[in-house]
């Protein structure tokens, strides 16, 4: 007899969670992220009181981390279309990708970059994209350089997001995001030229003969 096959299954509060986050992406443009646009919401999207609540116990903050998973998600998944591609592009990829997550309700996302929820969402927003993409990309750090990496890259995304609510121009939202990734190619390159220098240099120990054998 074969051995059973293990689906998983999604829970009811995440199918909850994204039919909530779809009709507050619709309601968000004219009420903003607010509790009246979260009670609007939930009846478009169908939802009685308790399965709102259960999809979203608090409230606003997790459907903005909601919207922040589903768009770190989009931005792996560019990422690894961009497979045959150079580390450059691949990066370029996944931040285009993450914006185009965004693209289709950017006047909700414009509204949820000013709401007071968004004062934690966001960071966790742009840090969810930053380790999707190095994820993605197949980082296996486990040092320092882990959160340097992701570090370095949320600036990126973060300079890059504020630029796109700034205009509708793709082409001078990709003239900004391709200088912002050759800063940090740069600095990779300084950081490891350094690294590769301070290797070469002799122990000071030795230098002054202090080192016992």
């Amino acid at each position: 007899m074969d051995a059973p096959e293990n689906h998983q299954e999604t829970a009811p509060s995440d199918l909850f969670l994204d039919r909530l986050l779809d009709a507050m992406l619709e309601v968000a443009p004219e009420m903003g992220w607010t509790q009246a646009a979260l009670d609007r919401a939930a009846r478009q999207a169908g939802l009685s009181p308790g399965q709102a609540l259960l999809s979203a116990p608090n409230g606003v903050a997790d459907v903005l981390e909601a919207l922040g998973r589903r768009a770190a998600k989009a931005a792996g998944q560019a990422v690894k279309a961009a497979d045959n591609q150079k580390v450059r592009q691949k990066v370029r990829a996944g931040v285009k990708g993450w914006l185009a997550a965004h693209d289709a309700h950017k006047s909700a996302v414009k509204r949820a970059a000013a709401a007071p929820a968004n004062l934690l969402a966001g960071p966790k927003s742009l840090w969810a994209a930053s380790d999707a993409i190095w994820t993605a990309l197949g980082d296996t750090s486990t040092d320092y350089n882990w959160y340097t990496k992701r570090m370095t890259l949320v600036a990126v995304l973060g300079s890059t997001f504020t630029a796109w609510m700034g205009t509708d121009d793709e082409v001078e939202i990709d003239a900004f995001l391709d200088r912002r990734i050759e800063n940090v190619m740069q600095f990779e390159k300084v950081k490891s030229q350094a690294k590769d220098a301070f290797a070469r240099m002799p122990d000071p120990m030795d230098l002054f003969g202090s080192r016992k054998s």
